[in-house]
Protein backbone atom coordinates (compact mmCIF):
# COMPACT_ATOMS: atom_id res chain seq x y z
CA UNK A 1 0.00 0.00 0.00
CA UNK A 2 1.20 3.69 -0.75
CA UNK A 3 0.27 6.66 0.72
CA UNK A 4 0.28 10.12 -0.83
CA UNK A 5 3.75 11.77 -1.23
CA UNK A 6 4.69 15.06 -3.38
CA UNK A 7 5.76 14.65 -6.60
CA UNK A 8 5.24 18.10 -8.80
CA UNK A 9 6.67 20.20 -4.94
CA UNK A 10 9.35 21.47 -7.24
CA UNK A 11 7.70 22.77 -10.01
CA UNK A 12 4.43 24.36 -8.27
CA UNK A 13 5.74 26.85 -5.92
CA UNK A 14 4.70 30.45 -5.90
CA UNK A 15 6.68 33.04 -8.49
CA UNK A 16 6.68 29.88 -10.81
CA UNK A 17 4.92 29.06 -14.08
CA UNK A 18 2.88 25.88 -13.33
CA UNK A 19 2.09 23.21 -16.22
CA UNK A 20 -1.09 21.34 -16.04
CA UNK A 21 1.00 18.33 -16.43
CA UNK A 22 2.36 19.00 -13.21
CA UNK A 23 -1.03 19.53 -11.48
CA UNK A 24 -2.24 15.97 -12.95
CA UNK A 25 1.05 14.28 -11.68
CA UNK A 26 -0.04 15.62 -8.04
CA UNK A 27 -3.75 14.86 -8.32
CA UNK A 28 -2.87 11.50 -9.32
CA UNK A 29 -0.80 10.97 -6.49
CA UNK A 30 -3.68 11.91 -4.13
CA UNK A 31 -6.09 10.00 -6.16
CA UNK A 32 -3.38 6.90 -5.65
CA UNK A 33 -3.61 7.18 -1.66
CA UNK A 34 -7.01 7.02 -1.46
CA UNK A 35 -7.53 3.29 -3.47
CA UNK A 36 -9.51 1.41 -1.36
CA UNK A 37 -6.68 -1.91 -2.24
CA UNK A 38 -3.49 0.21 -2.52
CA UNK A 39 -3.70 3.35 -1.00
CA UNK A 40 -2.50 4.47 2.10
CA UNK A 41 -2.74 2.48 5.34
CA UNK A 42 -2.95 4.56 8.42
CA UNK A 43 0.26 2.55 10.31
CA UNK A 44 2.17 5.76 10.87
CA UNK A 45 4.87 5.57 8.72
CA UNK A 46 5.90 7.89 6.13
CA UNK A 47 2.87 9.49 3.73
CA UNK A 48 0.53 7.02 5.42
CA UNK A 49 -1.39 8.98 8.44
CA UNK A 50 -0.83 8.68 11.78
CA UNK A 51 -2.27 5.06 13.35
CA UNK A 52 -6.13 5.48 13.82
CA UNK A 53 -6.31 5.33 17.49
CA UNK A 54 -10.64 5.28 17.59
CA UNK A 55 -13.05 3.12 15.03
CA UNK A 56 -16.41 4.55 15.52
CA UNK A 57 -19.92 5.28 13.48
CA UNK A 58 -19.21 6.60 9.91
CA UNK A 59 -19.88 10.19 9.07
CA UNK A 60 -20.29 11.32 12.70
CA UNK A 61 -17.64 13.77 14.44
CA UNK A 62 -18.47 11.71 17.64
CA UNK A 63 -19.68 8.70 17.05
CA UNK A 64 -21.21 6.09 19.58
CA UNK A 65 -20.05 3.24 18.61
CA UNK A 66 -17.23 2.94 18.86
CA UNK A 67 -13.42 0.88 19.55
CA UNK A 68 -11.51 3.59 21.17
CA UNK A 69 -7.28 2.67 22.29
CA UNK A 70 -6.43 3.94 25.29
CA UNK A 71 -2.91 4.42 25.13
CA UNK A 72 -2.20 6.19 28.58
CA UNK A 73 -3.58 2.69 30.01
CA UNK A 74 -3.04 0.40 27.42
CA UNK A 75 -6.61 -0.94 26.65
CA UNK A 76 -9.17 -1.18 23.89
CA UNK A 77 -12.17 0.16 25.13
CA UNK A 78 -15.52 -1.30 23.67
CA UNK A 79 -18.69 1.54 23.83
CA UNK A 80 -22.44 0.98 22.42
CA UNK A 81 -25.20 3.56 21.93
CA UNK A 82 -27.42 3.46 24.84
CA UNK A 83 -29.73 6.19 25.21
CA UNK A 84 -28.41 8.38 22.57
CA UNK A 85 -24.77 8.24 24.62
CA UNK A 86 -21.80 6.16 24.03
CA UNK A 87 -21.84 3.94 27.08
CA UNK A 88 -18.69 1.54 27.56
CA UNK A 89 -19.71 -1.94 27.43
CA UNK A 90 -16.27 -3.65 28.04
CA UNK A 91 -12.05 -3.49 27.69
CA UNK A 92 -9.43 -5.27 26.80
CA UNK A 93 -6.35 -5.08 28.74
CA UNK A 94 -3.06 -7.19 29.25
CA UNK A 95 -4.76 -10.66 29.97
CA UNK A 96 -7.97 -9.43 30.69
CA UNK A 97 -11.40 -9.07 29.52
CA UNK A 98 -13.12 -6.68 31.98
CA UNK A 99 -16.71 -5.58 31.45
CA UNK A 100 -16.78 -1.44 32.69
CA UNK A 101 -20.29 -2.33 34.68
CA UNK A 102 -20.38 -5.17 37.03
CA UNK A 103 -23.30 -8.41 36.45
CA UNK A 104 -24.17 -6.47 32.86
CA UNK A 105 -22.93 -7.88 29.84
CA UNK A 106 -24.48 -11.26 28.81
CA UNK A 107 -22.30 -13.33 26.42
CA UNK A 108 -24.32 -14.77 24.01
CA UNK A 109 -28.43 -15.21 23.89
CA UNK A 110 -30.60 -17.78 23.85
CA UNK A 111 -30.80 -17.77 20.55
CA UNK A 112 -27.34 -16.92 19.30
CA UNK A 113 -25.53 -19.11 21.46
CA UNK A 114 -21.51 -19.89 21.07
CA UNK A 115 -20.75 -23.40 20.20
CA UNK A 116 -17.58 -24.57 22.54
CA UNK A 117 -15.75 -22.96 25.21
CA UNK A 118 -12.08 -24.15 26.33
CA UNK A 119 -10.68 -23.19 29.98
CA UNK A 120 -7.32 -23.65 31.10
CA UNK A 121 -8.02 -22.11 34.77
CA UNK A 122 -11.31 -21.34 36.97
CA UNK A 123 -14.55 -20.47 36.20
CA UNK A 124 -16.33 -18.43 38.81
CA UNK A 125 -20.52 -18.82 38.30
CA UNK A 126 -22.94 -17.30 40.24
CA UNK A 127 -25.72 -20.45 38.41
CA UNK A 128 -24.81 -22.97 35.92
CA UNK A 129 -27.84 -24.20 33.75
CA UNK A 130 -27.60 -27.66 31.69
CA UNK A 131 -30.45 -27.48 29.37
CA UNK A 132 -33.40 -26.75 30.50
CA UNK A 133 -32.77 -28.22 34.12
CA UNK A 134 -33.10 -26.08 37.33
CA UNK A 135 -29.67 -23.27 37.89
CA UNK A 136 -26.95 -24.65 39.93
CA UNK A 137 -26.12 -22.09 42.19
CA UNK A 138 -23.27 -23.73 44.34
CA UNK A 139 -21.36 -27.09 45.18
CA UNK A 140 -22.22 -28.73 48.75
CA UNK A 141 -19.52 -30.23 50.59
CA UNK A 142 -21.69 -31.27 53.67
CA UNK A 143 -24.60 -33.07 53.04
CA UNK A 144 -25.88 -32.99 56.49
CA UNK A 145 -27.58 -30.06 55.63
CA UNK A 146 -28.67 -29.33 51.86
CA UNK A 147 -30.79 -26.61 50.00
CA UNK A 148 -34.64 -27.48 49.96
CA UNK A 149 -34.30 -27.16 46.31
CA UNK A 150 -32.59 -29.19 43.93
CA UNK A 151 -29.94 -26.33 42.54
CA UNK A 152 -27.05 -27.44 44.18
CA UNK A 153 -24.28 -30.43 43.54
CA UNK A 154 -22.46 -32.68 45.46
CA UNK A 155 -18.83 -32.67 45.50
CA UNK A 156 -17.29 -36.78 45.28
CA UNK A 157 -16.39 -36.11 48.52
CA UNK A 158 -18.85 -34.72 50.29
CA UNK A 159 -21.32 -37.95 48.92
CA UNK A 160 -18.34 -40.42 50.25
CA UNK A 161 -18.63 -39.20 53.80
CA UNK A 162 -22.22 -38.99 53.50
CA UNK A 163 -22.89 -42.29 52.50
CA UNK A 164 -19.95 -43.77 54.34
CA UNK A 165 -21.72 -42.30 57.38
CA UNK A 166 -25.30 -43.86 56.45
CA UNK A 167 -24.08 -47.59 56.26
CA UNK A 168 -21.97 -50.47 58.36
CA UNK A 169 -18.39 -52.01 57.44
CA UNK A 170 -20.10 -54.92 56.11
CA UNK A 171 -22.21 -55.29 53.16
CA UNK A 172 -22.26 -59.79 52.55
CA UNK A 173 -25.92 -60.93 52.86
CA UNK A 174 -25.05 -64.26 54.77
CA UNK A 175 -28.78 -65.54 54.74
CA UNK A 176 -30.14 -66.60 51.09
CA UNK A 177 -33.37 -67.45 50.50
CA UNK A 178 -33.76 -71.85 49.71
CA UNK A 179 -37.02 -71.96 48.14
CA UNK A 180 -38.62 -71.18 44.67
CA UNK A 181 -35.35 -71.84 42.44
CA UNK A 182 -36.51 -72.99 38.65
CA UNK A 183 -33.00 -74.12 38.53
CA UNK A 184 -30.47 -76.87 40.52
CA UNK A 185 -29.98 -76.28 44.08
CA UNK A 186 -31.17 -73.72 46.46
CA UNK A 187 -30.70 -70.59 44.57
CA UNK A 188 -33.38 -68.33 43.19
CA UNK A 189 -32.44 -67.28 39.72
CA UNK A 190 -33.87 -64.04 37.83
CA UNK A 191 -32.89 -63.08 34.47
CA UNK A 192 -31.71 -59.20 33.46
CA UNK A 193 -35.19 -57.71 33.74
CA UNK A 194 -36.50 -59.75 36.57
CA UNK A 195 -38.24 -58.17 39.37
CA UNK A 196 -39.20 -60.07 43.32
CA UNK A 197 -42.26 -57.66 43.58
CA UNK A 198 -44.16 -57.35 47.14
CA UNK A 199 -47.87 -56.57 46.92
CA UNK A 200 -47.28 -53.78 44.21
CA UNK A 201 -44.48 -53.35 41.44
CA UNK A 202 -42.78 -50.12 42.83
CA UNK A 203 -41.67 -52.57 46.00
CA UNK A 204 -39.30 -55.13 44.36
CA UNK A 205 -36.19 -56.65 44.17
CA UNK A 206 -34.41 -56.66 41.07
CA UNK A 207 -30.49 -56.47 39.52
CA UNK A 208 -30.19 -53.12 37.50
CA UNK A 209 -26.66 -53.94 36.22
CA UNK A 210 -24.30 -56.73 36.63
CA UNK A 211 -23.05 -57.07 40.49
CA UNK A 212 -26.46 -54.40 41.53
CA UNK A 213 -29.01 -55.44 43.95
CA UNK A 214 -31.64 -53.10 44.02
CA UNK A 215 -34.41 -52.88 46.85
CA UNK A 216 -36.90 -50.59 45.55
CA UNK A 217 -40.05 -49.24 47.19
CA UNK A 218 -42.46 -46.27 47.04
CA UNK A 219 -42.41 -45.25 50.84
CA UNK A 220 -39.71 -47.27 52.97
CA UNK A 221 -37.72 -51.18 53.17
CA UNK A 222 -38.33 -51.71 56.95
CA UNK A 223 -36.28 -54.88 58.37
CA UNK A 224 -38.26 -56.10 61.98
CA UNK A 225 -35.70 -59.26 62.31
CA UNK A 226 -33.95 -58.49 65.47
CA UNK A 227 -30.06 -57.62 63.91
CA UNK A 228 -28.97 -57.42 60.04
CA UNK A 229 -25.41 -59.29 60.44
CA UNK A 230 -23.40 -57.57 57.13
CA UNK A 231 -19.73 -58.71 56.16
CA UNK A 232 -18.96 -56.90 53.09
CA UNK A 233 -16.18 -54.86 53.12
CA UNK A 234 -18.80 -51.75 53.18
CA UNK A 235 -22.38 -50.95 53.08
CA UNK A 236 -23.65 -47.81 50.27
CA UNK A 237 -26.82 -46.56 51.30
CA UNK A 238 -28.61 -43.79 49.06
CA UNK A 239 -30.86 -42.40 51.68
CA UNK A 240 -31.16 -41.66 55.27
CA UNK A 241 -30.92 -44.81 57.74
CA UNK A 242 -33.41 -44.52 60.22
CA UNK A 243 -33.26 -47.00 63.56
CA UNK A 244 -35.90 -47.81 65.69
CA UNK A 245 -33.81 -49.54 68.87
CA UNK A 246 -29.79 -49.85 69.17
CA UNK A 247 -27.19 -50.10 66.79
CA UNK A 248 -24.48 -52.37 68.08
CA UNK A 249 -21.28 -52.10 66.36
CA UNK A 250 -17.52 -53.44 67.61
CA UNK A 251 -15.79 -50.00 66.43
CA UNK A 252 -17.02 -46.42 64.56
CA UNK A 253 -14.78 -44.89 62.00
CA UNK A 254 -15.10 -41.83 60.41
CA UNK A 255 -12.69 -41.00 57.41
CA UNK A 256 -9.91 -40.36 59.99
CA UNK A 257 -7.39 -43.07 61.86
CA UNK A 258 -9.43 -43.13 65.42
CA UNK A 259 -12.03 -45.68 65.76
CA UNK A 260 -14.69 -45.55 68.42
CA UNK A 261 -15.05 -48.65 70.21
CA UNK A 262 -17.23 -48.20 73.20
CA UNK A 263 -19.58 -44.87 74.72
CA UNK A 264 -19.00 -43.77 78.17
CA UNK A 265 -21.26 -42.02 81.05
CA UNK A 266 -18.53 -40.92 83.64
CA UNK A 267 -19.52 -37.61 85.19
CA UNK A 268 -15.38 -37.58 86.09
CA UNK A 269 -14.33 -38.66 83.08
CA UNK A 270 -11.96 -41.14 84.54
CA UNK A 271 -10.90 -43.19 82.34
CA UNK A 272 -9.28 -40.33 80.55
CA UNK A 273 -9.81 -42.80 76.81
CA UNK A 274 -9.26 -41.85 73.40
CA UNK A 275 -11.62 -44.05 71.42
CA UNK A 276 -14.97 -44.10 73.60
CA UNK A 277 -17.14 -41.27 73.21
CA UNK A 278 -19.32 -39.47 75.99
CA UNK A 279 -22.55 -39.17 76.76
CA UNK A 280 -24.43 -35.79 76.71
CA UNK A 281 -24.49 -36.10 80.69
CA UNK A 282 -21.63 -36.85 81.55
CA UNK A 283 -20.24 -34.07 79.34
CA UNK A 284 -22.49 -31.35 81.05
CA UNK A 285 -22.16 -32.81 84.23
CA UNK A 286 -18.06 -32.72 83.63
CA UNK A 287 -17.76 -28.83 82.39
CA UNK A 288 -20.05 -27.94 84.66
CA UNK A 289 -17.97 -28.59 87.69
CA UNK A 290 -14.28 -27.63 85.92
CA UNK A 291 -16.30 -24.07 85.05
CA UNK A 292 -18.04 -24.01 88.58
CA UNK A 293 -14.64 -22.77 90.28
CA UNK A 294 -13.45 -20.44 87.15
CA UNK A 295 -14.44 -16.52 88.05
CA UNK A 296 -17.10 -14.78 85.80
CA UNK A 297 -16.84 -12.41 83.87
CA UNK A 298 -16.03 -10.87 80.45
CA UNK A 299 -12.03 -10.82 79.84
CA UNK A 300 -11.43 -7.77 77.60
CA UNK A 301 -8.29 -7.57 77.39
CA UNK A 302 -4.99 -9.89 77.85
CA UNK A 303 -1.72 -8.46 78.55
CA UNK A 304 1.83 -10.15 77.91
CA UNK A 305 3.41 -9.50 81.25
CA UNK A 306 7.36 -9.47 82.00
CA UNK A 307 8.87 -12.11 80.08
CA UNK A 308 6.08 -13.06 77.53
CA UNK A 309 5.06 -11.76 74.40
CA UNK A 310 1.60 -11.28 72.44
CA UNK A 311 -1.85 -10.77 73.78
CA UNK A 312 -4.73 -9.00 72.51
CA UNK A 313 -8.35 -8.02 73.06
CA UNK A 314 -10.63 -9.81 70.78
CA UNK A 315 -10.78 -13.51 69.02
CA UNK A 316 -7.73 -16.22 69.92
CA UNK A 317 -5.53 -14.83 72.16
CA UNK A 318 -1.39 -16.40 72.42
CA UNK A 319 0.76 -15.68 74.84
CA UNK A 320 4.28 -16.80 74.03
CA UNK A 321 7.08 -16.63 76.88
CA UNK A 322 10.27 -15.49 76.29
CA UNK A 323 13.77 -17.66 76.37
CA UNK A 324 17.07 -16.31 77.58
CA UNK A 325 20.79 -17.41 78.32
CA UNK A 326 20.89 -20.87 78.85
CA UNK A 327 16.57 -20.63 79.14
CA UNK A 328 14.26 -22.55 76.45
CA UNK A 329 10.43 -22.56 75.96
CA UNK A 330 9.41 -25.21 74.65
CA UNK A 331 5.77 -26.31 73.32
CA UNK A 332 5.13 -28.18 77.41
CA UNK A 333 7.71 -27.40 79.48
CA UNK A 334 10.56 -24.46 79.79
CA UNK A 335 14.10 -26.04 80.05
CA UNK A 336 17.25 -24.32 81.82
CA UNK A 337 20.77 -26.12 81.02
CA UNK A 338 23.68 -26.27 83.45
CA UNK A 339 24.53 -22.74 82.67
CA UNK A 340 21.92 -21.10 84.78
CA UNK A 341 22.12 -20.98 88.54
CA UNK A 342 19.67 -22.49 90.94
CA UNK A 343 19.02 -22.95 94.89
CA UNK A 344 19.66 -26.86 94.89
CA UNK A 345 22.13 -27.23 92.01
CA UNK A 346 25.50 -27.09 92.63
CA UNK A 347 27.07 -24.57 89.72
CA UNK A 348 30.71 -23.26 89.31
CA UNK A 349 30.13 -19.29 89.08
CA UNK A 350 32.66 -17.35 87.02
CA UNK A 351 33.17 -13.76 86.81
CA UNK A 352 30.48 -12.85 89.30
CA UNK A 353 30.03 -9.77 91.47
CA UNK A 354 27.88 -10.67 94.78
CA UNK A 355 26.44 -7.60 96.62
CA UNK A 356 26.51 -7.50 100.22
CA UNK A 357 26.37 -11.44 100.41
CA UNK A 358 25.74 -13.69 103.78
CA UNK A 359 27.53 -16.60 104.27
CA UNK A 360 26.94 -19.11 106.36
CA UNK A 361 28.91 -22.49 106.83
CA UNK A 362 32.60 -23.70 106.21
CA UNK A 363 34.56 -21.79 103.28
CA UNK A 364 36.17 -24.01 101.12
CA UNK A 365 38.18 -23.91 98.22
CA UNK A 366 41.23 -22.82 96.41
CA UNK A 367 40.96 -19.30 97.01
CA UNK A 368 40.26 -19.69 100.80
CA UNK A 369 43.79 -20.09 102.62
CA UNK A 370 44.53 -21.03 106.17
CA UNK A 371 48.34 -20.92 106.40
CA UNK A 372 49.51 -19.80 109.67
CA UNK A 373 53.05 -18.67 107.70
CA UNK A 374 50.94 -17.05 104.56
CA UNK A 375 53.70 -18.78 102.86
CA UNK A 376 51.63 -18.77 99.50
CA UNK A 377 51.89 -14.69 99.60
CA UNK A 378 48.44 -14.66 97.29
CA UNK A 379 46.81 -11.29 96.32
CA UNK A 380 43.51 -13.62 95.16
CA UNK A 381 43.31 -15.64 98.24
CA UNK A 382 41.28 -15.28 101.52
CA UNK A 383 42.73 -15.62 104.73
CA UNK A 384 41.11 -17.26 107.81
CA UNK A 385 40.79 -15.59 110.54
CA UNK A 386 43.30 -18.31 112.83
CA UNK A 387 45.88 -17.92 110.18
CA UNK A 388 45.81 -14.01 110.39
CA UNK A 389 46.07 -14.02 114.42
CA UNK A 390 48.83 -16.40 114.20
CA UNK A 391 50.84 -14.47 111.58
CA UNK A 392 50.90 -11.32 113.59
CA UNK A 393 51.23 -13.02 116.92
CA UNK A 394 54.35 -14.34 115.14
CA UNK A 395 56.01 -11.37 113.46
CA UNK A 396 54.56 -9.24 116.11
CA UNK A 397 57.20 -5.85 116.10
CA UNK A 398 59.10 -5.17 118.74
CA UNK A 399 59.46 -0.85 117.78
CA UNK A 400 58.63 1.13 121.07
CA UNK A 401 59.12 4.94 120.98
CA UNK A 402 61.85 4.48 123.02
CA UNK A 403 63.70 1.37 121.11
CA UNK A 404 65.90 2.56 118.43
CA UNK A 405 65.54 -0.37 115.31
CA UNK A 406 66.78 -0.95 111.99
CA UNK A 407 63.92 -1.73 109.52
CA UNK A 408 65.08 -3.64 106.45
CA UNK A 409 62.66 -3.69 103.55
CA UNK A 410 59.73 -1.38 104.61
CA UNK A 411 57.84 1.37 103.56
CA UNK A 412 57.14 4.70 105.85
CA UNK A 413 53.90 6.58 104.98
CA UNK A 414 54.86 9.77 105.55
CA UNK A 415 51.46 10.83 104.65
CA UNK A 416 49.49 8.11 106.45
CA UNK A 417 47.75 9.83 109.49
CA UNK A 418 49.97 10.90 112.59
CA UNK A 419 52.69 10.32 110.41
CA UNK A 420 56.19 11.79 109.95
CA UNK A 421 59.67 11.80 109.19
CA UNK A 422 61.76 14.55 110.88
CA UNK A 423 65.45 15.12 111.71
CA UNK A 424 66.71 13.15 108.20
CA UNK A 425 70.55 14.69 107.71
CA UNK A 426 72.23 14.17 104.13
CA UNK A 427 74.33 11.89 106.29
CA UNK A 428 71.24 9.51 106.62
CA UNK A 429 70.68 8.69 102.87
CA UNK A 430 72.37 5.80 101.00
CA UNK A 431 75.41 6.05 99.03
CA UNK A 432 74.60 7.01 95.54
CA UNK A 433 70.89 8.86 96.65
CA UNK A 434 71.99 12.20 96.37
CA UNK A 435 72.83 13.74 93.18
CA UNK A 436 75.88 16.17 93.68
CA UNK A 437 76.83 16.64 89.97
CA UNK A 438 74.20 16.77 87.22
CA UNK A 439 76.47 16.82 84.48
CA UNK A 440 75.54 13.54 84.43
CA UNK A 441 73.31 11.76 86.62
CA UNK A 442 71.22 8.44 86.88
CA UNK A 443 68.64 7.35 83.80
CA UNK A 444 66.01 6.65 86.00
CA UNK A 445 64.13 9.20 88.38
CA UNK A 446 66.02 7.22 91.74
CA UNK A 447 68.16 10.38 92.63
CA UNK A 448 67.51 13.70 94.33
CA UNK A 449 69.78 16.92 93.51
CA UNK A 450 71.66 18.86 95.72
CA UNK A 451 70.61 22.35 95.99
CA UNK A 452 74.76 23.35 95.06
CA UNK A 453 74.58 20.84 91.88
CA UNK A 454 71.28 22.06 91.18
CA UNK A 455 72.58 25.80 91.13
CA UNK A 456 75.51 24.86 89.26
CA UNK A 457 74.03 23.46 86.55
CA UNK A 458 71.65 25.89 86.00
CA UNK A 459 74.83 28.62 85.97
CA UNK A 460 76.66 26.51 83.36
CA UNK A 461 73.78 26.43 80.75
CA UNK A 462 73.33 29.31 78.15
CA UNK A 463 70.77 32.08 78.89
CA UNK A 464 68.39 34.21 76.56
CA UNK A 465 70.02 37.68 75.93
CA UNK A 466 65.79 38.65 75.90
CA UNK A 467 65.22 41.59 78.29
CA UNK A 468 62.50 43.94 78.71
CA UNK A 469 64.09 46.11 76.10
CA UNK A 470 65.78 44.25 74.19
CA UNK A 471 65.70 43.50 70.02
CA UNK A 472 65.67 39.85 69.49
CA UNK A 473 64.78 37.64 66.84
CA UNK A 474 62.34 34.31 67.70
CA UNK A 475 63.01 31.31 65.13
CA UNK A 476 60.68 28.41 64.96
CA UNK A 477 58.43 30.49 68.61
CA UNK A 478 54.60 30.41 69.26
CA UNK A 479 53.39 33.26 71.34
CA UNK A 480 50.11 32.75 73.06
CA UNK A 481 48.49 36.12 73.12
CA UNK A 482 45.88 34.82 75.10
CA UNK A 483 47.30 33.61 78.11
CA UNK A 484 47.29 35.41 81.23
CA UNK A 485 49.68 39.17 80.93
CA UNK A 486 50.68 38.57 77.23
CA UNK A 487 49.72 40.74 74.42
CA UNK A 488 51.24 41.91 70.96
CA UNK A 489 50.92 46.19 70.21
CA UNK A 490 52.71 48.11 67.38
CA UNK A 491 52.37 45.56 64.74
CA UNK A 492 52.89 47.87 61.54
CA UNK A 493 52.09 47.22 58.07
CA UNK A 494 55.00 45.62 57.24
CA UNK A 495 55.25 43.59 59.28
CA UNK A 496 52.91 41.40 58.17
CA UNK A 497 53.71 39.31 55.46
CA UNK A 498 51.58 39.09 51.95
CA UNK A 499 51.25 35.62 52.40
CA UNK A 500 49.31 35.93 55.82
CA UNK A 501 46.30 36.78 54.19
CA UNK A 502 43.98 37.86 57.33
CA UNK A 503 40.56 36.73 57.19
CA UNK A 504 37.94 39.71 56.29
CA UNK A 505 35.76 38.26 59.78
CA UNK A 506 38.93 39.65 61.43
CA UNK A 507 38.28 43.61 60.43
CA UNK A 508 36.20 45.99 62.28
CA UNK A 509 32.77 43.94 63.48
CA UNK A 510 33.42 40.47 61.55
CA UNK A 511 30.30 40.56 60.07
CA UNK A 512 31.55 41.11 56.18
CA UNK A 513 33.17 37.75 54.53
CA UNK A 514 35.91 37.66 53.03
CA UNK A 515 34.24 36.76 49.72
CA UNK A 516 32.10 39.91 50.32
CA UNK A 517 35.04 41.81 51.11
CA UNK A 518 36.30 41.08 47.19
CA UNK A 519 33.96 42.61 45.91
CA UNK A 520 35.19 46.11 46.44
CA UNK A 521 38.13 44.70 43.93
CA UNK A 522 36.16 45.43 41.35
CA UNK A 523 35.12 49.03 41.99
CA UNK A 524 36.14 52.01 39.77
CA UNK A 525 34.86 54.78 41.83
CA UNK A 526 33.19 55.65 45.07
CA UNK A 527 30.71 52.79 45.72
CA UNK A 528 28.08 54.92 47.54
CA UNK A 529 28.14 57.66 45.03
CA UNK A 530 27.26 55.15 42.08
CA UNK A 531 24.60 54.04 44.09
CA UNK A 532 23.16 57.26 44.69
CA UNK A 533 23.50 57.99 40.59
CA UNK A 534 21.03 54.94 40.38
CA UNK A 535 17.22 55.38 40.29
CA UNK A 536 15.92 55.17 43.97
CA UNK A 537 12.84 53.33 43.61
CA UNK A 538 11.54 51.20 40.39
CA UNK A 539 7.45 51.04 41.52
CA UNK A 540 3.67 51.98 38.99
CA UNK A 541 4.59 55.54 39.87
CA UNK A 542 8.61 55.41 39.07
CA UNK A 543 8.46 52.78 36.33
CA UNK A 544 12.22 51.74 34.86
CA UNK A 545 12.74 53.10 30.98
CA UNK A 546 12.47 49.87 28.59
CA UNK A 547 15.89 52.03 27.36
CA UNK A 548 17.95 50.84 30.29
CA UNK A 549 17.38 47.46 29.34
CA UNK A 550 19.64 44.86 27.60
CA UNK A 551 21.59 47.29 25.21
CA UNK A 552 19.05 50.18 25.12
CA UNK A 553 17.61 49.76 21.67
CA UNK A 554 14.10 48.96 22.56
CA UNK A 555 11.52 51.92 23.63
CA UNK A 556 8.82 51.96 25.88
CA UNK A 557 6.57 52.14 22.86
CA UNK A 558 8.03 48.87 21.52
CA UNK A 559 8.35 47.15 24.75
CA UNK A 560 4.64 47.49 24.83
CA UNK A 561 4.12 45.67 21.68
CA UNK A 562 4.87 42.39 23.75
CA UNK A 563 1.40 42.91 25.86
CA UNK A 564 -1.38 40.73 24.92
CA UNK A 565 1.26 38.19 23.49
CA UNK A 566 0.28 34.59 24.88
CA UNK A 567 3.19 32.59 23.69
CA UNK A 568 6.46 32.79 22.03
CA UNK A 569 6.23 35.67 19.16
CA UNK A 570 9.00 34.04 16.82
CA UNK A 571 6.86 30.64 16.71
CA UNK A 572 3.79 32.81 15.74
CA UNK A 573 5.33 34.22 13.55
CA UNK A 574 7.30 30.99 11.83
CA UNK A 575 3.73 28.96 12.02
CA UNK A 576 1.70 31.87 10.18
CA UNK A 577 4.26 31.95 7.71
CA UNK A 578 4.19 28.53 6.83
CA UNK A 579 0.24 28.50 6.92
CA UNK A 580 0.40 31.35 4.49
CA UNK A 581 2.62 29.39 2.07
CA UNK A 582 0.20 25.88 2.56
CA UNK A 583 -2.77 27.56 2.20
CA UNK A 584 -1.53 29.97 -1.04
CA UNK A 585 0.01 26.82 -2.86
CA UNK A 586 -3.03 24.78 -2.20
CA UNK A 587 -5.78 27.70 -3.24
CA UNK A 588 -3.80 28.14 -6.61
CA UNK A 589 -3.70 24.46 -7.39
CA UNK A 590 -7.82 24.53 -6.50
CA UNK A 591 -7.92 27.53 -8.94
CA UNK A 592 -5.97 25.69 -11.67
CA UNK A 593 -7.95 22.15 -11.30
CA UNK A 594 -10.88 24.47 -11.50
CA UNK A 595 -9.74 26.06 -14.92
CA UNK A 596 -8.80 23.10 -16.06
Amino acid sequence: MAGYQRVSAAEIQDTLTIDAVDLNNEFDAIVAAFVNTSGHKHDGTAANGPVIGLLGDANLATPLNKINVNTTSNELEFSIKVSNAATQQFKVSDGLIIPSVDNDIDLGTAAKQFKDAYFNGTVTLDGLTIGTATSITDIDTNLNTVSANDDTLASAKAIKTYVDAQVDTSDTLAEVLAVGNNTSGTDIQTTTDDKIIFRQAAVNINSSTAGTLNLNANTEVQITTPYIDLTAASVALGGNLNVTGSVEVDSLKGTGSVAITDIADEDNMSSNSATKLATQQSIKSYVDTAVATVPTGDITSVVAGTGMTGGGTTGAVTLNAIGGTGITVNANDITIDNSVATLTGSQVLSAKTLTSPVLNGTLSGSAFLDEDNFSSDSATAVASQQSIKAYITANASSVTPNSTTTFLNKTIDANGTGNSITNLEVADLASGVLDTNLASVSASDNTLASAKAIKAYVDGQAHSDVTASSTTTFTNKTIDVDATGNSLTNIANANIKSGAALDATKIADGSVTSTEFQFINSLSSNAQTQINTKQATINSSARLNANLVGDGSVDNTELGYINGVTSAVQTQINTINSEVANKASAGFAVAMAIAL
